[in-house]
């Protein structure tokens, strides 16, 4: 039996910041080799400008607005942005592997070093990165660049050194777990309203794809193009099915009461969008989203919280289980609305600007719907668990039937066939026969 070869290993400053190196190098080929799709369509065009799309793509990506001839574009396209993060905790799962392993204690520290030092990297290749496509361009574009770059490494360095959190953050993991399930019910229910809508207009789909007359590799990038989207579009769906509605543009709202349109472009994606005019009836049982994203993050984190609470011998009450789901449901509602940030922006410079979810109508409508079934959903759950322990209660203070004549007859007694032993009667029995016994005399 062969025995496995051992991983060569480098000093962890070094293999944090090749880790930055390798993501960023990657994602940045990624885009070019869609770049380089449309330069084999119009040869035309120069090698520098294939470098500078491709380096303009890979900034987008990262929340960087990129301005183009005519247009300026910050919307982030997700779907990309996801690979590139898949990419990155890839990258520091190897860089743990292949670093000194820290000593017990130092699992803390090395975490927070490590990151610190892919972070910094990161930063430094998007910013050589900006300068490269727009000189002078303002710093203020590469915020969210930076908070990208700061909680990536955070995340793949924790889970490649196994970091756990101290036990006073266990109410943080909770509350986490509490999150995720409402955010996984609005993601489902944005996805299914797109796939909702994509069906329904298909024609209109088709149509549009087949005006464009993209041929068979314009097809392709066409329909990549739009998959780098689709996670912004799951999202602004999932707002229009909380009721807020999403704003494509200027004079165009959809929403599930009603939808008025402008002048869209000629995507084939955006036909989908329904005609103006009022919206059917059953589109507002799609508002049901919210109120069982609600529900479940109220759910997850009551019941975690009665679980606790009963290992240490106590029972949370009506008023609490309430008060806790309707925190976990505005919570859910606020970081829903926190989401569509990113996902929304300019896609042009006159007709598609401010895409996106309605902001304003969405910052009320899914804190306050996610926070009164998050309400609901605690009292019902503090309400079921005070009335299952109400009836352990009572059946463990049921009273033990007597064996005393004089508080009722006497149970029967099974007979065997076997003589009884005295010595098991109890002696109020046998007493109370005697008594009958001398009265007979």
């Amino acid at each position: 039996m062969t025995e496995q070869a051992e991983p060569w290993r480098l000093p962890w400053p070094v293999t944090s910041g090749l880790a930055a190196v390798i993501t960023a190098a990657l994602g940045w080929v990624l885009v070019a080799g869609y770049c380089v799709l449309g330069w084999i369509s119009v040869p035309q065009l120069k090698a520098s400008a294939v470098l500078a799309l491709s380096t303009q793509g890979w900034l987008l990506a990262h929340g960087v607005s990129v301005s183009l001839p005519g247009a300026q574009l910050s919307i982030m396209p997700l779907g990309l942005t996801l690979i590139i993060v898949l990419i990155g905790l890839a990258a520091c799962h190897q860089a743990v592997l292949h670093s000194r392993p820290p000593l017990a204690g130092e699992i803390g520290s090395r975490l927070l070093r490590m990151s610190g030092v892919f972070a910094v990297v990161y930063v430094v290749v998007l910013a050589g990165g900006r300068q490269f496509v727009e000189a002078g361009g303002s710093a203020s574009t590469l915020l969210g660049a930076m908070a990208l770059s700061c909680l990536l490494p955070l995340a793949g360095f924790a889970r490649a050194l196994a970091w756990r959190p101290p036990r006073g953050m266990t109410i943080v993991r909770t509350v986490g777990w509490s999150l995720a399930a409402g955010l996984l019910v609005m993601i489902a229910a944005g996805s299914a309203v797109t796939a909702t809508a994509l069906i329904r207009g298909r024609s209109q789909v088709i149509m549009i794809h087949e005006s464009l007359l993209p041929g068979t590799l314009g097809g392709v990038m066409l329909l990549l193009g739009q998959l780098a989207w689709l996670p912004n579009l799951i999202l602004w769906a999932g707002a229009w099915s909380v009721g807020a509605g999403i704003q494509l543009g200027l004079g165009t709202v959809v929403s599930p009461a009603q939808t008025t349109l402008g002048m869209l472009p000629s995507i084939p994606v955006l036909g989908a969008v329904p005609a103006a005019g009022p919206m059917p009836p059953s589109c507002l049982l799609w508002l049901l989203s919210g109120v069982v994203a609600g529900g479940a993050a109220a759910a997850v984190l009551v019941k975690r919280l009665q679980t606790r609470a009963a290992a240490n011998g106590r029972q949370l009450g009506v008023d609490v289980t309430a008060i806790v789901g309707a925190l976990a449901g505005v919570g859910c509602g606020l970081v829903f609305t926190l989401l569509q940030l990113p996902a929304g922006g300019d896609l042009g410079s006159v007709r598609l600007t401010s895409l996106g979810a309605r902001m304003s109508a969405l910052l009320v409508m899914a804190p306050s719907t996610m926070g009164l079934a998050g309400m609901a959903t605690g009292a019902v759950l503090g309400w079921r668990a005070g009335r299952s322990d109400w009836q352990s209660v009572r059946s463990a203070e049921a009273p033990v039937p007597s064996l005393n004549p004089a508080d009722g007859p006497v149970p029967a007694v099974a007979t065997t066939g076997e003589a009884a032993d005295e010595a098991e009667v109890p002696t109020t029995v046998v007493e109370d026969r005697s008594k009958l016994a001398e009265r007979d005399r």
